[in-house]
């Protein structure tokens, strides 16, 4: 299936998409301008400015380089033949050629579907659209399919209609998807319905046609601007929607247009003092840092270049004077009559929702959001509300709508929490690797390996855990936290449940995170019993040695996990006597059922062997000495230290001082019989004859690895 890029400027939601590319003033530029007015009452009642919108961007069209043909009043025949002749010129037009439709009129939803309503349809119920009136997306998808080339579609559609409710009069449908490349505007939020206007045009179509000559402007710039004109113009009561998917600047009017051909020079309006003070003007009372850099960019030197830097340098420093206002509106707990502003909509949202007004607070919510601001906390709130209305999925559906197609972080950030965990860890991760600085999403994601969200962790969840919410803090010290949250109390129990998970994972040791398995080695008589030590709860542990596939190491009979109910896997395996150094990998699966590992660990049975003894002599210190009473003498045995004599290089002892300075000979380590007592020489003897006043003995182990045991006190009976 090829992939053309086009941009879709679309007047109301639920307006399918086109596929978006880069214009050029090179290629044909083409459109399809349609106006209905003359309806004859009932369901669709008469407009009076469709006409009138159509003439008026069928001419700022021209100005822009396009070849306009206009239909005006059309029924249904009337306007699938004008799309079919349209089509037909876009498909003998060059490569890279650019198709403009545009349409003016009463448009609905039925079925989840949009369409646009012909002069003299007889619609009754929602069966009547499929035969009665102009299905949105055949009329996209026959324009795409016409040419490889951009797409521009503009309806100005959503009037109020007197259809039944169930085909919709609340305003077109959400967008299921977007395709790449596209841009998607639309006269007012969803569900919204959209203004005919009191003067000779509706404020949206007024906005776009004065918007769309301004030299050099890239589309979403010239729908922001069209966005305040409209939001002004209406009170608040219409907010402009947009999605943007493009992969590249789009304009209509490009810098320099004077160059290529009279046609374009004509849209440039007057000197460059005079769009200087018309971009300034547009932009000055925004509050957006972008459309503030947009003029700087454009004017870096210019008159008002001074005064830019500032109220840039007031809006980069994050949503403060909408926080502000936000705050006082919050306080005062009054609904804004005529909102204009976002923290105006957002508040009215919030009011609304206190007062159980879902379906108002639904509204200001979505208009609130048309405005593209970064801050989470209104999606968050918002999905509380479509929880409690439509549930976990219906708020996905709902918020994959309104994620299509746009450009917007915020958004996509609160469509991936409504998520089930696995498609919400990996959605997460991906969108971190494309916004590595939006920190919401590291505190998000370190939400869902924390014991709260888990119930159990396993040492993978913690050590993910503790490197996000690292990388959190450091975000939240860099001030790259607040600037996403309207609501700073909010902001500040993120940051105060960070630091307390923070506090708790502190004792874990990085080096166990990396390789979580120890192993311990005991020799006896007969071979070796090697104990793992894993720094992780495991449902079942396997061994590979050299030359074998991994083996379970098997259950503890008898011996269940009492938090799960599982069987307690066996952390022990043997090996013979005379084994040799030996590369082991261990595996386990975790609390989660997911393999670990392999992780290597080694086994060097000298190093093994002392180790074992020396742990055995530093947990049983009691048992070093022994004194005896025998036949009239005094005896002191040194029986335990002979059996683990291949931990100890030598035995330092001293009778009724604290200050060892004899030495007893413990025999040579036998490395395949370690335990036993030498049955002659050295070692072969257990005990010395003491005098009988001794009052104690003090002891000191010098280890073969080099440490000492320190002095050890033995108190004789007496």
């Amino acid at each position: 299936m090829r992939l053309l890029q086009s941009i879709a400027l679309i007047a109301c939601i639920g307006v399918s998409q086109i596929l978006g590319t880069a214009s050029s003033l090179a290629a044909e530029r083409l459109a399809l301008v349609i106006g209905n007015a003359d309806y004859a009452g009932g369901a669709m009642t008469p407009l009076k400015n469709p006409v009138n919108d159509a003439a008026l961007i069928a001419d700022a069209l021209r100005q822009s380089g396009f070849s306009v043909e206009t239909v005006l009043d059309a029924d249904l025949r009337t306007m699938k033949q004008a799309l079919r002749e349209f089509t037909t010129r876009l498909s003998a037009a060059g490569e890279g050629s650019i198709a403009a439709v545009y349409y003016s009129g009463h448009g609905f939803q039925a079925g989840g579907r949009n369409y646009l309503a012909p002069i003299g349809a007889d619609l009754k119920d929602e069966v009547d659209a499929e035969f009665e009136a102009l299905a949105v997306d055949w009329v996209l998808s026959t324009v795409e399919a016409a040419h490889k080339g951009a797409n521009i579609v503009i309806l100005d559609a959503c009037r109020n209609t007197a259809l039944s409710r169930s085909i919709g009069t609340g305003g077109l449908a959400l967008l299921s998807s977007t395709p790449r490349g596209s841009f998607i505007s639309f006269a007012t939020a969803p569900g919204s319905t959209a203004a005919d206007g009191s003067g000779l045009n509706s404020p949206y179509t007024a906005a776009i046609a004065a918007e769309m000559l301004v030299p050099g402007r890239s589309v979403e710039a010239v729908f922001k601007a069209v966005r305040l004109r409209v939001v002004e113009a209406t009170g608040g009561d219409q907010v402009p929607w947009d999605h943007s998917s493009l992969t590249s600047e789009i304009v209509f009017v490009p810098d320099g247009a004077a160059a290529g051909g009279n046609t374009l020079a004509a849209a440039a309006p007057g000197s460059a003092v005079q769009l200087e003070l018309q971009l300034w003007n547009d932009v000055k009372d925004s509050g957006s840092a972008e459309q503030i850099r947009a003029y700087l960019d454009r004017f870096p030197d210019g008159a008002f270049a001074a005064l830019a830097k500032t109220r840039l340098e007031d809006a980069e420093a994050g949503s403060g004077r909408v926080e502000q206002l936000f705050a006082q509106l919050a306080s005062r707990s009054l609904i804004v009559d005529t909102p204009t502003q976002p923290h105006e909509f957002y508040s009215n949202a919030r009011l609304k929702e206190i007062r159980g007004d879902y379906p108002g607070a639904r509204q200001d919510y979505l208009k609130y959001f048309a405005f593209g601001l970064p801050q989470v906390d209104p999606h968050l709130r918002f999905q509380s509300v479509l929880r409690v209305q439509e549930g976990r999925t219906g708020a996905l559906e709902i918020y994959r709508s309104l994620s299509q197609g746009r450009n917007d972080p915020t958004t996509l950030f609160a469509e991936i929490l409504l998520e089930e965990r696995e498609e919400r860890l990996r959605r997460l991760g991906a969108f971190l690797d494309a916004y590595p600085d939006f920190s919401p999403a590291l505190y998000a994601l370190s939400q869902d390996y924390s014991q709260t969200r888990l119930g159990q962790q396993s040492a993978t969840d913690k050590a993910r855990e503790r490197d996000l919410l690292d990388r959190f803090m450091a975000a939240v010290e860099d001030g790259r936290f607040l600037r996403y949250y309207l609501d700073q109390q909010m902001a500040a129990e993120q940051v105060e449940d960070a630091k307390t998970r923070l506090a708790a994972l502190s004792f874990i040791n990085p080096a166990a995170l990396a390789n979580p398995v120890r192993l311990n080695a005991m020799r006896s008589n007969q071979g070796w019993m090697l104990t793992l030590a894993i720094a992780d709860r495991a449902q079942e542990i396997f061994v590979k040695l050299p030359g074998s596939e991994p083996r379970s190491t098997g259950f503890v009979s008898g011996a269940v996990d009492p938090s799960t109910g599982a069987p307690i896997p066996y952390p022990a395996f043997e090996l013979p006597g005379n084994a040799g150094d030996t590369a082991i990998e261990v595996s386990y699966r975790n609390i989660h059922g997911e393999m670990q590992g392999p992780f290597s660990v080694s086994f060097t049975p000298g190093d093994a062997l002392v180790s074992g003894q020396k742990d055995i002599l530093e947990r049983l210190t009691t048992g070093w000495l022994a004194f005896r009473d025998w036949d009239g003498r005094k005896l002191l045995y040194f029986t335990h230290l002979i059996s683990y004599r291949c931990a100890i290089q030598e035995v330092r002892y001293a009778l009724d001082s604290d200050t060892p300075d004899q030495v007893f000979d413990t025999g040579p380590c036998d490395p395949d019989n370690p335990h036993a007592i030498p049955s002659s020489g050295p070692g072969s003897t257990v005990h010395i004859d003491i005098p009988a006043r001794t009052a104690f003995v003090s002891v000191e182990l010098f280890y073969r690895d080099g440490t000492r045991s320190g002095v050890k006190r033995f108190d004789a009976a007496q």
